[in-house]
């Protein structure tokens, strides 16, 4: 599916849920956090009446990072998809946010070879995370969300019972700031 159609079909369901709910919902965009490098996350509360939500989003990943991988890669870059259950703590325009979510991600990782040459393969990898933060919804719409955001690797393993070399998340807190409109 083309960009346009996946954009086009986002758009309308988008829409069609904006048109049939009365409840609060919002969309932001996160530095840092769940997006790693950069998000475009949609939140929503399940209800009118209920401060638990939700939240999805695509996330672009750049590293430099060599702990990003275990395989210790010189430059990860890709496409990463968060989403997450949070509940909202206190009333009118501030809030503590906990979360608690998952994001899965495809990658492109790169690094030098013992001959100097650079290779590029392609991976996934999962982390669980938590958010822990503020978040601000003034009246005329917009939202600011800051906090932390600690996160955890979700190890797999192959046939043989062997670990993947997969996203390398333990003991890594995030700093987020996020900011968007909520209607």
């Amino acid at each position: 599916m083309g960009w346009n159609k996946f954009l086009a079909t986002l758009a309308m369901l988008i829409v069609s849920n904006a048109a049939f709910a009365e409840r609060e919902q919002s969309f932001f965009v996160e530095l840092f956090g769940a997006s790693t490098s950069l998000g475009i996350h949609y939140d929503s509360r399940f209800s009118d009446n209920t401060r638990w939500g939700g939240r999805i989003g695509i996330a672009y990943t750049y590293s430099r990072s060599q702990d990003f991988f275990e395989s210790a890669t010189e430059r990860t870059r890709g496409w990463s998809f968060p989403i997450a259950v949070n509940y909202l703590i206190g009333n009118g325009r501030h809030h503590g946010e906990i979360g608690i979510g998952i994001s899965y991600g495809l990658y492109s990782c790169m690094y030098h070879d013992k001959a100097g040459r650079e290779v590029e393969y392609d991976t996934s990898g999962s982390f669980g995370f938590i958010d822990l933060g503020y978040r601000y919804q003034s009246e005329r719409g917009i939202m600011v969300r800051v906090g932390l955001c600690p996160g955890v690797a979700l190890k797999t393993y192959d046939e043989s019972g062997l670990r993947n070399k997969g996203v390398n998340r333990a003991a890594v807190f995030y700093p987020y700031v996020g900011v968007g409109y909520n209607f």
